[in-house]
């Protein structure tokens, strides 16, 4: 009996030990099983939808381009937004997971609103993006602190993203940052502290805006800025406050803005710049001390200024000065003593000097520039020069004068010479003007030429007038006292228009002797 009950026994644990076994062994293959179709899955979402490389939805708001199409494989994405309306949650935005291994990033926007925001959910995971391009979004307003803590980014470029306003910190904490670019926007004003802890930025583009007021230090903390560009604003005033903290700045790019005045030490603080561009502003005045403190400035052009006069003392600060641009301003005159600081530069083959444009008077003040066109040995400027115009207080009251007093048969072609006017090839040419070709310093060939103006150096030195001149060079200082004033007025201006008739009598025969 007991040998039975053992047996039954040892049958039930049996039963009992496969049935568990049994249990086990299908409670184990759907564990397994679920595994791997959550894995397969996982795969073939990756695959099919979250690839960023390959978006096959022809719905979808984003399609990206990139060099290669393998997970995790693609450095560089030009993504294109065409489809309004995207927001933070979008289900795209997922897709860039799959590429975690972007350096340069770019987004392009097709449609006005399509992009309203900077993706940051985005930008912030990958860990090795080094270039981000937005263009074209509509983002009004920089937010405090967007830009922060992305220790990769060396290079940000904002073109037009109707960019209104930089808040505070807008730009901060961003260590390996070298360039920022910010142009072609709306923005109005440049606040202090808006671009903060950036210890590697050497180039800054804010041109192509619409400020009106950079205030005082807003470039304090960019302590190793090299560039500047600030070209095609609407600055009115600057100040030496506006650029402090810029100790490193090699180029300052202040073309066409609103600036009608520099007062003295204005860029003092700016030690080691090497450019300064001031074309295409409003400039009637500068301050003798205006450029003070440029120990190291090489290149200053103002070109299309209302600039009248040129004070003496202004070139003093800058005597290391080798391109100066003037063209096309209102200068009547431009002195051997305003010049001189620089003038030795100027003869070096590199040097360059542009003049044309102007309306220079014919006198002696300008006697200096035929002299450097000899002495020079930059081809550059010895060009330039040449197209260097001006014209005769007095020149037609000369030229009647001329046409009394002569009759030779020659005085028909010398009144042609005065009726073509600007479509004389005798009395104007045109050069081209270049400068390590670049578009800055180029000779703008639609000047028009104004009539009777006379090329400055084909005149002789001797013949240029001088202002206020009333002395013959023989005449004795004691017969200055026994004639009244009337009558040295009078002589002094018979002198000039002999001077004048003389010397227009001398470029009309030497012309038609070279041309007979």
């Amino acid at each position: 009996m007991k040998t039975l009950d053992m047996e039954l026994v040892v049958k039930y644990l049996l039963l009992t030990l496969a049935l568990t076994s049994v249990q086990i062994s299908h409670t184990e293959s759907r564990l397994n099983e679920k595994r791997r179709d959550k894995t397969d899955r996982r795969h073939h979402f990756i695959k099919v939808m979250d690839n960023l490389c390959e978006i096959a939805n022809r719905e979808s708001k984003v399609h990206c381009y990139c060099e290669s199409t393998e997970i995790n494989a693609a450095t560089r994405a030009d993504c294109w937004v065409f489809n309004g309306g995207i927001n933070e949650s979008d289900p795209i935005w997922a897709s860039f997971n799959s590429q975690q291994n972007l350096e340069r990033l770019t987004f392009n926007i097709r449609s006005d609103g399509a992009l309203t925001f900077i993706p940051l959910q985005v930008i912030k995971r990958l860990k090795r993006l080094q270039k981000l391009y937005i263009h074209y979004a509509t983002l009004n307003k920089i937010e405090k602190r967007t830009f922060t803590n992305m220790t990769t980014i060396k290079e940000i470029t904002l073109t037009n993203n109707k960019i209104t306003e930089l808040d505070l910190f807008s730009f901060t904490a961003l260590p390996s940052l070298v360039n920022l670019t910010i142009k072609e926007n709306k923005i109005i004003e440049i606040q202090r502290d808006v671009f903060v802890d950036l210890p590697s930025l050497k180039y800054l583009d804010l041109s192509f805006n619409n400020i009106n007021m950079a205030h005082d230090e807003c470039f304090e903390h960019l302590v190793i800025l090299n560039e500047l560009q600030l070209e095609a604003n609407s600055l009115a005033v600057i100040t030496r406050g506006t650029f402090r903290g810029l100790a490193n700045l090699t180029r300052l790019d202040l073309r066409s803005n609103k600036l009608s005045m520099i007062g003295d030490l204005t860029f003092t603080e700016l030690w080691n710049l090497n450019e300064l561009l001031l074309d295409n502003n409003e400039l009637k005045y500068l301050s003798e001390r205006a450029f003070d403190g440029l120990a190291l400035l090489e290149k200053l052009s103002m070109t299309g200024n209302q600039l009248q006069c040129i004070n003496e003392g202004l070139l003093e600060g800058i005597r290391g000065l080798k391109l100066l641009d003037l063209r096309n301003n209102q200068l009547e005159t431009f002195s051997l003593d305003t010049v001189k600081p620089v003038l030795e530069n100027l003869k070096n083959t590199i040097s360059v000097l542009y003049l044309s444009g102007n309306k220079f008077k014919c006198d002696c003040r300008l006697s200096w520039i035929k002299s450097l066109q000899n002495e020079t040995k930059s081809e550059t400027v010895r060009l330039a020069l040449s197209g260097v115009t001006c014209t005769f207080a007095e020149q037609s009251n000369s030229h009647r004068e001329l046409k009394a007093n002569t009759k030779d048969v020659t005085l028909d072609k010398v009144e042609d010479v005065f009726e073509i006017g600007t479509n004389s090839n005798l009395l104007q040419q045109n050069y081209e003007e270049s400068y390590e070709d670049n578009s800055a310093y180029k000779f703008d060939s639609t000047e028009k030429p104004v009539i009777d103006e006379l090329i400055l150096v084909d005149i002789p030195i001797e013949s240029l007038p001088c202002p206020g001149e009333t002395l013959l060079k023989n005449e004795d200082s004691l017969m200055l006292s026994s004639k009244g004033e009337s009558y040295w007025l009078q002589s002094s201006s018979s002198r000039n228009n002999l001077n004048n008739a003389v010397t227009l009598a001398f470029i009309v025969l030497s012309k038609l002797y070279l041309n007979f």
